[in-house]
């Protein structure tokens, strides 16, 4: 993790603040936010890796005519500047309420029953992705507050990498779908059109579990 350079420095000082808010935990991102290895998709890794170093181009500039220039994919149809914030979490333009909902309720099945805010998406702040980046930390420094509860820890721990892959695979399908509308002219992202797609994408395997039970199956 490029924690030296000054495009980095920024973004932690923002991850900082919004982990000792949500979580009441100051951890450092240098040695906590591991970004290549948690359970996600390519993919948004490399999205997250830009979006961490201010890299991250939204769209692309480009010239229909001579005379005209065009913005595609920097300003959201809704007038606002377009971010991966913006993408997210949804502008006025999307209903995305039915795709979260299908989230919730497949998180309700890997997830332990806790009032912990990891385990509260709608928790999470105006950057969800936040917390994803260091959930095993966030919850290792949270350990004071479940002494005592190890059959808690444990399912925490268990559940841990399929929650990450399923939070990350609804991140990322927003994120392609926002992409595929700003480049397909014959595309139109419609939420309520997705959830089929959706529940695909959730149903993915995660391949840190499917490693952790091939490990554990005897030779």
């Amino acid at each position: 993790m490029p924690t030296g350079t000054i495009k980095f420095g920024a973004f932690s000082d923002r991850w900082t603040i919004m982990i000792r808010t949500l979580f009441d935990k100051v951890l450092d991102p240098g040695s906590h936010i591991k970004v290549w290895s948690i359970s996600i998709p390519k993919g948004l890794k490399e999205v997250l890796w830009k979006e961490m170093n201010s890299a991250l181009v939204l769209g692309h500039r480009y010239y229909g005519t001579k005379s005209k220039k065009s913005d595609m994919g920097r300003v959201c149809p809704c007038s606002q500047e377009m971010s991966l914030r913006h993408i997210l979490l949804g502008c006025a333009k999307y209903d995305l309420w039915p795709l979260f909902i299908m989230l919730e309720d497949v998180l309700l099945k890997v997830s332990p029953r806790s009032t912990f805010r990891t385990l509260h998406l709608d928790k999470w702040g105006s950057s969800p992705w936040y917390p994803l980046l260091a959930l095993q930390a966030i919850k290792e420094a949270a350990l004071p507050i479940f002494k005592g509860q190890k059959k808690m820890l444990k399912m925490l721990k268990l559940s841990r990498p399929k929650r990450e892959w399923l939070i990350s695979n609804y991140y990322w399908m927003l994120w392609k779908w926002c992409m595929k509308e700003i480049h397909k002219d014959d595309f139109k992202f419609v939420p309520i059109f997705c959830i089929t797609s959706l529940q695909e994408a959730l149903l993915q395997p995660c391949p840190k579990v499917a490693e952790n039970i091939a490990a554990a199956e005897p030779d």
